[in-house]
């Protein structure tokens, strides 16, 4: 047997002992996003009246039809999905329903932010800069404004510098400019993809245990 051919059939044999603990990755995911979506979904309820003001209005909001309704869907996607994340009950649909929260979520809140959560404040390190090479539409106006951040948040750290106590300001994380695009709505879809098409895994989840009978390649929840 050729040296190739060992090492492949190796590392075969540790990848089948490690399906053994495949639970691990769909409930990682849970464990990571279902706060998120549960403190979301609580910063909506508890202040209901203003998210509905900012969903149903055109001028300073996202003037969506049906305000109130928009905003009860919201509310019980994030906080009862996150919850249901959290124990791994009915995972799927509730992945889907995140799914498309997020969805509108990107194109009615963050799209016309673009990518960035935080505005890179550094052109050469910015990823903008390498799309920038293959001429990617978008990445000359990112760099650009990575360019022009920069100047203000230096000037906001001079000002505060000067007329604050900066290092009590900046002792629990330094200042940054937010940009509000898509990335984390963005990111958030992608992961929720694997307990959409996976589930909430084995063991650690109520799914699982409603219907133990069902094998690790064969969920259905």
């Amino acid at each position: 047997m050729s040296f190739s051919s060992s090492t492949f059939k190796s590392f075969n044999a540790v990848i089948s002992r490690l399906e053994s603990l495949d639970f691990i990755a769909p409930l990682a995911i849970r464990l990571y996003l279902a706060p998120i979506f549960i403190s979301a979904g609580w910063n909506k309820l508890t202040g209901f009246q203003d998210i509905v003001q900012w969903f149903g209005n055109s001028e300073w909001g996202l003037g969506l039809p049906a305000p109130t309704l928009m905003a009860v869907l919201a509310i019980a996607a994030e906080l009862v999905g996150g919850i249901a994340l959290l124990l791994g009950l009915g995972t799927r649909f509730v992945s889907f329903s995140l799914i498309i929260t997020m969805l509108v979520a990107m194109f009615s809140v963050h799209w016309s932010n673009g990518w960035y959560a935080i505005t890179p404040t550094n052109p050469e390190t910015s990823v903008s800069s390498l799309m920038n090479i293959f001429g990617f539409w978008g990445s000359d106006a990112s760099l650009e404004n990575s360019q022009q951040a920069a100047l203000r948040l230096d000037k906001a750290r001079d000002i505060l510098a000067t007329h604050g106590n900066y290092d009590w300001l900046t002792e629990t994380g330094n200042f940054v400019i937010l940009n509000n695009g898509i990335e984390f709505a963005a990111t958030y879809a992608i992961m929720l993809l694997v307990t959409l098409f996976y589930g909430a895994g084995r063991y650690v989840s109520v799914d699982y245990w409603l219907n133990p009978s069902v094998s690790k390649r064969q969920y259905r929840y």
